[in-house]
């Protein structure tokens, strides 16, 4: 099996996941830190949070070392 067909099971799995309200990547580390140390409050914007870090990967390695940083449990 060669690649393309790889990235396109990748891309139609990410496209099926996709919601209509989603947070980027720069709203999601505003908020990173009232998250980890559960400020946020409103259900639905923690379930944004959570969405958003278990798609994108570069955000949930910054939920990872952030965590590792202030000792908390990983999300």
């Amino acid at each position: 099996m060669t690649a393309i067909p790889r990235a396109h099971e990748v891309l139609r799995g990410l496209l099926a996941s996709t919601r209509e309200h989603e947070l980027d990547c720069d709203r999601f580390l505003e908020l990173l830190a009232p998250w980890l140390d559960e400020r946020v409050d409103d259900p639905a914007l923690r379930e944004l949070l959570e969405h958003h870090r278990q798609q994108c990967p570069e955000c949930a390695e910054e939920v990872s070392i952030l965590a590792r940083a202030l000792g908390l449990a990983p999300k």
